[in-house]
């Protein structure tokens, strides 16, 4: 057992050791990592771990899994800055769950007997299930973006539609509504009006704003779009008018669908804090009882 615990102390030397000389040596990274917005990317400053460890291993970003990730990081992050953003959220993966290591390694070296050893066992389940959470992080950002573009959607096409009821063509009323804004879904609108000023035809550029919010409804709504431009400005007019009744009729079902979670969330602490004042009452009754 003594053998086994000075293996474990000179292990965890040489984890502590290597992650505190990356943390203080290294700098060629500092220009990849100083972009990173500190909301998204909490504690970048350790990335430099995993892009160590990537650079030092060689690791390969060409299989069927990062492909998947680099799908939704196209989405999320745009086409142009997606190699860039896999490396980051690989250099977090391997940084944070390094992280992880480390600390249970230290607590372990304080740990008694085979606890010592118990705990450097779930250190290593624990570093694997931080590399798999930060791994899925993507996923989330994106389903969490798409649920903010719907919040946001019907108030836009409602204007827009007004706007080309009125008489104003599309490309000008989708501009208005685009800069009227600093919304999320207004930030993906203004691509679209710098894509068509760029020479981009407003099918396409339309085309590309259903991609890049990655949702079925807008992607729907983009698609009828489309063809009322291919048909004319009469039935562009008549396609804008359905489509924002049908998406506020998909809001209105969304926020009753949010309320009943809510209110379902809500049983969890009721039923514990019920539980509690059961115990509180009936406990002095059992101890009069002498149960």
């Amino acid at each position: 057992m003594i053998v086994a615990r000075l293996i474990l102390i000179a292990l965890t030397l040489v984890i502590c050791s290597y992650f505190v000389f990356l943390l203080l040596t290294v700098k060629k990274y500092d220009e990849m990592i100083e972009p990173l917005a500190d909301e998204e990317f909490q504690l970048k400053n350790i990335y430099v771990v995993g892009f160590t460890i990537i650079d030092k291993f060689h690791l390969d970003f060409r299989s069927r899994s990062v492909n998947a990730l680099r799908e939704k990081a196209k989405i999320l992050y745009g086409e142009k800055f997606v190699e860039y953003y896999i490396r980051v959220i690989y250099a977090q993966k391997i940084s944070f769950a390094y992280f992880a290591m480390v600390l249970v390694c230290i607590l372990s070296c304080f740990a008694s007997g085979s606890d010592g050893l118990v705990l450097f066992a779930i250190g290593l389940v624990l570093a694997g299930v931080v590399y798999y959470y930060f791994g899925t992080r993507v996923e989330s950002q994106l389903k969490k973006k798409s649920i903010q573009y719907l919040s946001e959607f019907p108030d836009a096409i409602s204007t827009i539609a007004l706007l080309v009821n009125s008489g104003m063509v599309l490309r000008e009323a989708w501009s208005e509504v685009a800069y009227s804004d600093d919304k999320a879904l207004h930030m993906q609108m203004r691509q679209v009006t710098e894509d068509m000023n760029n020479g981009m035809s407003e099918g396409d550029a339309l085309y590309a704003f259903g991609l890049r919010c990655a949702t079925p409804e807008i992607k729907k709504f983009t698609s009828l779009i489309i063809q009322g431009l291919e048909k004319g400005s009469r039935d562009l007019a008549v396609s804008l008018r359905n489509q924002s009744a049908e998406l506020w009729e998909m809001k209105r079902q969304n926020v009753l669908q949010q309320g009943q979670l809510a209110s379902s969330k809500l049983l969890i602490p009721i039923f514990v804090m019920f539980i509690g004042i059961l115990i509180m009452v009936m406990g002095p009754i059992m101890t009069n009882l002498g149960l």
